[in-house]
């Protein structure tokens, strides 16, 4: 299943500005901003944030007016001071270094476990699962993976198991691609098996294959 997502990514992998860096800041700040705010919103402020703010300093000596005008469109009026926070404490505790271990990402304002995964696999190449709604439905459909948890990312024994499966050798490739089937293709509503990268291998698609239009029923 990985090098099927992995191929998949390689070919018809979304292009946006924030995957096209290893860079661990930009990352991190991409990641800071797609926290429950869609991809278009952070499209439009992304490129601009990045120019404006290159780097941790500029975070810290910009002013609360301007970064709340820059941050404004993406639709959370206290994201700015939660920034200003993680840039600060960076610098105080990290000496303005970006850290490569989930305990340190996990305890910096405004990240939590899943952006701290994401730093790790998207800027350090690191072989940690990306699970959100998305990706966790996809697994769940393909594979039979369940959790009786609320939030799947908050299930420790299920993130630790899924971190085992992630290839070491392209494991934000993998990732993207969960992130990317599970939105696009394997939508909650209507998936688009025909498109679906592991239509052969999909328990989902099996099952629906074998069961009349009428009366499927989707999970």
């Amino acid at each position: 299943m990985p090098r099927l997502l992995i191929d998949w990514y390689r070919s018809y992998g979304r292009g946006f500005p924030w995957r096209s860096t290893t860079d661990p800041f930009r990352v991190l700040m991409a990641v800071f901003m797609l926290q429950r705010t869609g991809v278009s919103q952070v499209m439009n402020v992304y490129d601009q944030f990045i120019q404006r703010y290159p780097d941790l300093a500029s975070i810290i000596e910009g002013s609360a007016e301007e970064l709340s005008r820059v941050l404004r469109p993406l639709g959370r009026v206290d994201r700015w001071p939660v920034l200003k926070a993680l840039a600060v404490t960076l610098v105080k505790e990290h000496g303005g270094d970006i850290p490569d271990d989930l305990a340190s990402l996990d305890a910096l304002p405004g990240v939590g476990q899943y952006s701290a995964r994401a730093v790790l696999c998207l800027a350090f190449g690191k072989p940690r699962i990306m699970l959100d709604p998305n990706s966790y439905r996809l697994l769940s459909r393909a594979c039979g993976i369940v959790t009786n948890k609320a939030r799947p990312h908050a299930d420790v024994g299920l993130i630790e198991r899924l971190d085992a499966v992630v290839p070491h050798d392209d494991p934000r490739a993998f990732n993207l691609a969960l992130l990317d089937v599970g939105s696009t293709i394997c939508r909650n509503k209507a998936p688009i098996h025909e498109s679906c990268p592991l239509r052969k291998v999909c328990r989902f698609w099996v099952e629906s294959a074998k069961t009349p239009q009428s009366v499927r029923v989707l999970r």
